[in-house]
């Protein structure tokens, strides 16, 4: 799938799907899928709507953009609910860069985000086809963008029992990527939010990066920072 950057993009691959999948269906699930299709049609003329009116100032609120996105990513969830049970996990990494998509729109807007496992997701996948420097830094820059953007209930992360949780994976996985730009600045900054908001993983994260050192070829700059914030980190005992 070719790299999807708009809202426009996304609604193109949404008209284009019905055609691609139509061999897929019986008649349920093809009720399923026109409704949740339709649905989709009238969440981008909602959102392309404000995007005019946003052109000649008439902003909404974060209230506002938190409530469209957050029905926009139920839609995004509810189709990839659907590929899964058609069997069709391309199609789910698909629909899940376009989550980046209606992140970003939700973010322009200074909205909440309330459902990051596709983001999550998307990130990791495109992560996994990054080498070049520029690129891993730009994902770190939307990584962190949706960091910020996260609800409060998100960040005050409950959960702590979930390893796979969303929240705790975006922000190893930015930890990680971030180590691969081998930007020291940037790796500060990413490692600093990650024990702010996880400091109970904080200790098994470092120590297991200072493993990986050992099996990877980081510079020796690189594998200074993971040290230091591996001996910075209080060793957890167990009573």
């Amino acid at each position: 799938m070719p790299m999807l950057a708009s809202l426009t993009d996304a609604r193109h691959y949404f008209e284009r799907l019905p055609a691609q999948l139509e061999v897929y269906f019986d008649e349920s699930y093809q009720r399923a899928f026109d409704r949740l299709i339709n649905a989709f049609e009238q969440f981008f003329d909602i959102a392309e709507t404000i995007n005019q009116q946003a052109d000649d100032d008439h902003l909404i609120s974060t209230s506002e953009a938190t409530e469209i996105g957050e029905h926009g990513f139920t839609l995004i969830l509810q189709m990839i609910d659907l590929m899964e049970k058609l069997d069709l996990p391309h199609k789910r990494r698909e629909i899940e860069q376009i989550s980046l998509i209606f992140a970003r729109w939700v973010i322009k807007f200074q909205g909440q985000l309330n459902h990051i496992e596709p983001v999550v997701n998307a990130f990791a996948h495109s992560a996994n086809n990054m080498q070049e420097k520029q690129s891993l830094i730009a994902l770190v820059e939307l990584m962190s963008m949706v960091v910020d953007a996260c609800s409060q209930e998100i960040k005050h992360d409950l959960q702590t029992t979930d390893l796979y949780r969303p929240w705790r994976l975006l922000l190893i996985n930015r930890c990680i990527v971030a180590t691969r730009t081998h930007d020291i600045e940037l790796m500060k900054k990413v490692f600093d939010e990650f024990i702010f908001f996880l400091p109970q993983d904080a200790q098994g994260f470092f120590s297991e990066g200072m493993q990986e050192m050992d099996n990877l070829e980081f510079p020796p700059e690189v594998q200074k920072v993971i040290e230091h914030y591996s001996l910075q980190q209080p060793k957890i005992r167990l009573h």
